[in-house]
């Protein structure tokens, strides 16, 4: 079967457009909540502390949604995750007027409201491996990564449009795209899968011994952990050297993410001629070192074609790598597991981010934002040596 067979399968082709409004909306969210929490209260640590609390569920409640997921009617379960995260915007909505006052209602509400969105991400991932052969799964993950990072351009450049008109705008708006994603989810035809009555903790032990014997996707597992402390550190960072350094508008901020997300979709579109070339581990090496650099770039450049040419690279190699990492645990997952597979590495994956996070909030105010980006390069180049030697190098 060739890539252009996905297109043929209307099944995918709802999945795709429902996937389009959702991810539109959560770009738009996940930049104008920290823009919104910044103009509340000028704090890098509080900045940095609500994206801790976005990964909590991630870290803490993955393993558990993805034993779950694989019981479930996951359309089902993926709409009704949908349909929660716009009552729990409203509600954040709604809060605003009070100001810096509603902060220890904001926090609680975007744990729940980011574990429902985790909830939607295993179904969807359970969805592509029920209705595709495997020949296609690698094209589908990098067609929907696209997707993200098409808004990815236009989400950032909305989000900062509509927190510097209005700021209660950057919570409504993405109510109405995920409703939307909800409503084209309706219907959608899927195999029978059979179910198997095991006891919660057997299916979840079943899970554990699957991915210990994957023995390349069990070293990728924990390499990506080391990325991810580096990566979300300085996505966060840079946001807030962006405003206080820097003192870029939210609008000229939003442009900027957009403009960058180009370097995103062009790691989407190339990443499987990629990794025919170079293999899936020489295209991660490669990835990481260019991430680095992009790193260093974004900790010292002040310039703003310097600093889109940074968010450019940088988007690219995120990119490509995730492409990589999503595309390769579903090739090698059998599928009554993807749902387990998918809960434990994500569980995993965030393990040190929050930690990360609320550390760099706290030294942000007494160090320079360029030596905490530059550490961040560092141990992302450390990273890349450690992929050299593990059993991901020689994956094809």
């Amino acid at each position: 079967m060739t890539a252009s067979s996905l297109w043929q399968h209307l099944g995918f082709r709802r999945l795709y457009l429902s996937s389009a409004s959702f991810v539109l909306g959560t770009q738009i969210y996940q930049l104008a909540l920290p823009l919104i929490f910044y103009e509340l209260t000028r704090s890098a640590a509080v900045m940095t502390s609500v994206r801790a609390v976005e990964l909590l569920p991630n870290l803490l409640l993955a393993m558990f949604i993805g034993v779950w997921v694989d019981r479930i009617d996951r359309g089902r379960w993926a709409r009704r995750a949908m349909t929660g995260m716009v009552a729990l915007m409203g509600l954040q909505a709604l809060l605003l007027p009070q100001g810096a006052q509603m902060l220890p209602l904001m926090l609680p509400c975007t744990f729940v409201l980011m574990a429902l969105n985790y909830l939607y991400g295993i179904c969807r991932m359970g969805l592509v491996k029920e209705m595709l052969p495997e020949t296609l799964l690698l094209p589908a993950t990098g067609q929907l990564t696209v997707l993200s990072q098409v808004a990815a351009v236009i989400g950032p450049a909305i989000a900062g449009a509509l927190v510097g008109w209005q700021l209660s705008l950057g919570l409504w708006v993405p109510m109405a795209a995920l409703l939307l994603a909800a409503a084209l989810l309706r219907g959608l035809d899927l195999p029978e899968r059979p179910f198997v009555a095991a006891g919660f903790w057997q299916d979840w032990r079943a899970g554990v011994r699957v991915l210990r014997s994957n023995r390349p996707l069990w070293h990728l597992t924990w390499l990506v952990v080391l990325i991810n402390g580096s990566t979300g550190v300085v996505e966060v960072l840079f946001l807030f050297r962006a405003r206080d350094e820097l003192g870029l508008p939210p609008a000229t901020l939003g442009l900027l993410y957009a403009m960058a997300g180009l370097g995103g979709i062009a790691g989407g579109l190339c990443c499987s001629r990629l990794r025919v070339r170079f293999g899936l581990g020489r295209l991660m090496v490669l990835g990481l070192a260019l991430e680095a650099v992009s790193m260093l770039m974004l900790a010292w450049a002040s310039a703003l074609p310097a600093l889109v040419g940074a968010l450019t690279l940088n988007s690219f190699a995120i990119v490509t790598g995730n492409v990589c990492v999503w595309g390769f645990r579903q090739e090698s997952t059998p599928g009554p597991f993807i749902g387990r597979i998918s809960g434990l590495t994500g569980s995993i994956f965030k393990l040190v981010m929050p930690l990360t996070l609320l550390l760099s909030g706290q030294l942000a105010a007494d160090q320079r934002l360029g030596g905490l980006l530059s550490a961040c390069a560092a141990a992302q180049l450390l990273t890349m040596l450690a992929m050299r030697f593990s059993a991901v190098y020689p994956v094809r």
